[in-house]
């Protein structure tokens, strides 16, 4: 992991040179105070002359040292963040174009939340490592190593005594390291449990309320809560008892050094600005050597972080454009299913020897039970999923080596639940054709019989739809879905269950609309209500995967088979004839 970060890295490579280059500088900056000291004591506190002229010299090398010692600490601090914050900027864009590209299959495997997780906390985790931890540990070294040189240079035996403590300090920032990934790792599982649940009722609140059950969902959000509040503190607790246990283990050391070198200096082996040089070292190796524990569990959390960061980033894309894929020419709509299989799992195949053609300009309905595969079919023709076995041609040419950006510019999709952004209905609509001019966008609220009340409306085309599209009752969201799919012009059109729970005044402008938009356009609906579905040119019934029965809705219903069965029991209690 700490490899592919590097390779991550690469672009910043200059920046990161020149901080480093200023890090060594304002790392070392404090050494000169060891020398500095020794040089009071021995040439001035301990000079019967007392030279004042070399005070003010050792006095003003020193502010010397420590302004510019500042200065190359700010630039260096400035630099690392900003490659860093780049690299995690660069990471959360590659990850959002990862997600678009996923296939549909995959996020059925993945909750929103755990989506949501990963760009907040996983990201959180890597950019306080970048920003904070990272420019101070590279100074922290600088000083740490200068330390340890200045030691040895001072007095080579008592900076011996003091390493002796090395390895046991080696090894309990190991332990403490080890347990503070692996809790790091389960509190972002828990997180990511927290995000899922408040996605999940954000999404259904309207079902929350309808059944009461808001203290049930206060109270499961409590206990995930709970458990990532405990994970964390888990989290917590290792990382500040690593600081006090290694700060112990170093006194230990440090006491047995002070002692030691009071009898080097008791029997005249060294003098007293010696040993208060070597003490300053062994000062400015102690903060880092406690600091160290901190940045370290950081970094372990970090890495916890861009792990489950490129976790996502190395799932597969959907399937891209074949060599040599071809730029589709004017299109005319003919799509014909020959003998196609598709499973979304190797055991349960939903598809089996599919065969259909569905002429240019035809209107198709799709009709069948729960779970024929009537929505797969529809979702084979943009290539949201690919079949195992058979081919689909769109005028002829097999869709997967169509270029892909090209087959999906000719469809428009009207879904069942109407999704908007949170943005204008001039933005929603805008959508469909991203270069579409204002007229041009309300020519199609028009033919979408959406124009006239998005001008009652208080800011008319400028009118915010909420998240979801909320603002907006169900029939003036599907009339938007509608303008948006008129707007992008497509010669072939999937409506899935477009007129579904909608008021018979919205159902009516709706289907007064779709009467203007399906003449010359191949289209699949998929629908249960009558006025749809005669609408038709064209009526596939579906079952167990293949074409049972085709014809139009009246020679289905004389043929007085599955489609005729089907169409009493759905519509014959409601008083509906044909």
């Amino acid at each position: 992991m700490l490899r592919r970060l590097l390779s991550e890295a690469r672009p910043y490579y200059p920046r990161l040179a020149v901080s480093l280059l200023l890090g060594a500088v304002a790392g070392l900056g404090p050494l000169a105070y060891a020398p500095a000291f020794r040089l009071l004591q021995n040439d001035v506190f301990n000079n019967p002359r007392h030279d004042l002229h070399e005070l003010w010299l050792i006095v003003a090398a020193m502010f010397a040292v420590t302004v510019v010692s500042n200065t190359a600490s700010y630039g260096q601090n400035y630099l690392t963040a900003l490659c860093g914050q780049s690299m995690i900027a660069s990471l959360r864009v590659r990850l959002f174009d990862r997600i678009l590209h996923l296939p549909l299959g995959a996020f059925e495997k993945w909750r929103p939340g755990e989506f949501v997780a990963r760009f907040m906390n996983d990201l959180s985790l890597m950019t306080d490592a970048v920003s904070i931890s990272l420019p101070q540990m590279i100074q922290t070294t600088i000083t740490f190593i200068g330390s340890l040189a200045g030691m040895l240079w001072t007095d080579w035996i008592l900076a011996l005594a003091l390493f002796l403590v090395a390895p046991l300090v080696s090894f309990a920032v190991g332990k403490f390291n080890g347990l503070i990934t692996s809790q790091t790792s389960h509190a972002q599982s828990r997180i990511a449990d927290l995000s899922s649940n408040l996605t999940e009722v954000l999404s259904n609140e309207r079902i929350v309320k309808a059944f009461g059950r808001e203290s049930y969902e206060v109270d499961r959000f409590r206990r995930n809560s709970e458990a990532y509040l405990w994970s964390y503190m888990k989290v917590t607790q290792l990382g500040q008892t690593q600081t006090p246990v290694i700060a112990t283990v170093i006194m230990l050391a440090v006491i047995a050094v002070v002692v030691f070198s009071a009898h080097e200096v008791a029997v005249g082996r060294m003098n007293s600005g010696t040993v208060g040089q070597f003490w300053i070292f062994v000062a400015l190796a102690i903060n880092p050597m406690n600091r160290f524990a901190i940045f370290l569990a950081d970094f372990a959390r970090a890495l916890v972080g861009a792990e489950r960061v490129f976790e996502l980033l190395d799932l597969k894309e959907e399937p891209r454009d074949m060599p040599g894929a071809i730029v589709l020419p004017t299109v005319r709509g003919r799509i014909v299913f020959e003998d196609v299989t598709f499973a979304y799992d190797d055991d349960h195949p939903v598809l089996q020897d599919f065969s259909a053609v569905i002429e240019a300009g035809e209107v198709v309905a799709l009709v069948g039970p729960s779970g024929a595969g009537k929505t797969t079919i529809v979702n084979l023709v943009p290539r949201f999923f690919e079949q195992q076995r058979g081919r689909i041609t769109l005028d002829g040419i097999d869709l997967r080596k169509i270029r892909l950006s090209d087959l999906r510019a000719t469809i428009a999709i009207v879904p069942q639940e109407t999704m908007l952004f949170n943005g204008t209905i001039e933005e929603n609509i805008r959508y469909g054709r991203l270069d579409a001019s204002l007229s041009e966008v309300q020519a199609a609220a028009r033919e979408a019989n959406a124009d006239e009340f998005i001008r009652t409306l208080p800011d008319g085309y400028q009118t915010v739809v909420g998240e979801r599209g909320i603002r907006l009752s169900g029939g003036q969201r599907q009339r938007i879905a509608i303008a948006r799919a008129m707007l992008r012009d497509p010669r072939i059109l999937i409506l899935d269950e477009a007129t579904s729970a909608l008021d018979s005044h919205s159902e009516a402008l709706i289907e007064s609309a779709l009467d203007r938009m399906l003449p010359g356009r191949t289209t699949f609906i998929i629908a249960h209500r009558l006025s749809t579905i005669r609408r038709a040119s064209k009526i596939l019934y579906i079952e167990g995967g293949r074409v049972c029965e085709t014809g139009t809705h009246e020679s289905l219903l004389a043929l007085g088979g599955s489609y005729a069965r089907l169409h009493a029991a759905q519509f014959s209690h409601r008083g509906v004839t044909s």
